[in-house]
């Protein structure tokens, strides 16, 4: 895999003979596509000098943040069993547009058009071919800290996962009207025009979208042992503190 000189390399967390805990950089892929791009698999592929990597769960390309990857075919298997059975419990952090004032819970039905990449909310009920059209999805919104970004409150929020939808986060937030900053594709969902207009500009500082894995806490495949992990803000996301 030939890489950039500037290019931002994945770091190590946590490594053992049978999984690699790792901080993926904003602008890599998880999983290596037709344009030849940098991607998390690659790169592993070279470290371990080998084949073999069990990518056990993904993050959008402009996702930062902490992973879990399998480094044998027992281990994946043994992580992908717990992942299926909401063992691996996943936070995140992201900036939101708008002041949240307490923590909420959000459930919604998701569909995804893969041809176009997009995700779309699901009216309850709305069925196709007899089934629910979409997929329901639920997480836990959580205010961290405030801040303002623009002349908008701007909020600081832990989001836990209890579905693991594409594009969940980005969605869900927009659609309750607190999209997250630099997210241009999902921005659109919310119905007051002044404030949509405002933040298609993008901050200067902020080159994608503000959301960050932040924690992973799950079973060690072999052993039973609850691990947990942390990864920091990094520099692009936590600058808005200290506006």
């Amino acid at each position: 895999m030939r890489l950039p000189a500037k290019v931002i390399l994945p770091t190590i967390i946590f490594e053992d003979p049978h999984l690699i805990v790792l901080s993926k950089p904003a602008g890599f892929l998880s999983q290596g596509e037709a344009t030849g791009d940098d991607n998390l698999v690659d790169y592993l592929r070279s470290y371990l000098n080998r084949h073999y990597v069990g990518l056990i769960h993904r993050l959008d390309r402009n996702t930062s943040g902490i992973m879990v990857v399998a480094k044998r075919t027992k281990s994946a298997q043994r992580l992908t069993l717990a992942l299926q059975n909401d063992q691996i419990a996943r936070t995140y952090l992201g900036w939101m547009a708008g002041t949240l004032k307490r923590e909420i819970r959000w459930t919604h039905f998701l569909k995804k058009d893969a041809t176009r990449n997009l995700v779309q909310v699901c009216a309850p009920g709305q069925q196709h071919a007899g089934r629910q059209e979409g997929k329901e999805s639920t997480l836990t919104a959580k205010p961290v800290q405030y801040s303002v970004w623009n002349g908008i409150p701007i909020t600081l929020t832990e989001f836990r996962l209890e579905t693991g939808r594409s594009h969940q986060i980005r969605v869900q937030s927009a659609f309750e009207g607190f999209p997250l900053l630099g997210d241009s594709k999902y921005t659109g969902l919310v119905s007051r025009p002044q404030l949509t207009e405002r933040l298609q500009v993008r901050p200067l500082e902020l080159q994608r979208v503000a959301l960050h894995s932040f924690q992973l806490k799950f079973p060690h495949p072999m052993t039973g042992e609850i691990l947990q992990f942390e990864d920091p803000l990094p520099a692009d996301l936590s600058s808005f503190l200290r506006v």
